[in-house]
């Protein structure tokens, strides 16, 4: 038997079950874009730049070997600035900040370039205000703190953050268009297994491919319109010959 399926009939099972596919895209994305509108609450992301520089020489001159050193901190340094004894005073500092350190520290990713001695602190949260206060006050105690933990003074805060107005997630448009498709995925998948599921045999190719036959004759589709004006025609000349 014959299981291979041509271009045709492919194009075929996707036009008998065009709205199917339709109407899933489209419900797919209104709902992703009502969750993401009216459901998911916005995130907001503030952020601040920390200066890691190199200790100057009395000749005021910095080598090659005081940069690196630098480089080198910073990785120490982030490691710091999530640390309780920093996040603590944050927490005290700041109004509305979590209660649990745990969930500060959720809030907060500290990030640096490779070979480079600027730190990024970022802040995450659905309060813009409370994020752009964590996210300075984290520049500030570790700054001012970093000279008594490490007795160095290398640091500066570069930038401070102001409050975001503009939400970092959901992206509404990504979330439509990823779940249009998601729909659109399913549309066709759905169409290729009610054809698979479907038995009946609907045409003389299908006797032929399934049965192996040859088809010796075949009754035509007649339409109900013409069939019903020729059961009253018929109707109408028994009644003329008949009385």
């Amino acid at each position: 038997m014959n299981e291979t399926i041509s271009l045709q009939e492919l194009f075929s099972i996707l036009r008998k079950s065009l709205w199917r596919i339709l109407a899933l895209t489209i419900v797919a994305a209104l709902i992703s874009f009502a969750v993401s509108t009216f459901l998911i609450k916005p995130t907001y992301q503030a952020g601040t730049q920390i200066l890691v520089t190199p200790k100057k020489q009395e000749n005021d001159v910095i080598d090659a070997a005081q940069v690196q050193s630098s480089v080198t901190l910073v990785n120490t340094y982030r490691v710091i600035i999530k640390s309780p004894a920093i996040l603590e005073k944050v927490q005290a500092e700041v109004e509305n900040a979590p209660d649990s350190i745990s969930a500060l520290n959720n809030m907060i990713t500290v990030e640096s370039e490779q070979n480079s001695q600027v730190i990024n602190v970022s802040v995450q949260n659905t309060d813009a205000a409370l994020a752009s206060n964590v996210a300075n006050s984290v520049a500030k105690v570790f700054s001012e703190d970093i000279t008594e933990l490490m007795n160095v003074d290398n640091v500066k805060v570069l930038s401070v953050s102001g409050i975001p107005t503009a939400p970092v997630s959901p992206n509404i448009l990504l979330n439509t268009a990823i779940a249009a498709v998601v729909g659109f995925l399913l549309g066709v998948g759905l169409a290729f297994l009610r054809e698979v599921l479907d038995r009946r045999i609907r045409t003389e190719e299908q006797v032929q491919q399934i049965l192996d036959l040859p088809v010796l004759g075949s009754i035509p589709d007649i339409d109900s319109k013409v069939f019903n004006a020729s059961k009253k025609a018929s109707k109408r000349e028994a009644v003329k010959q008949y009385g």
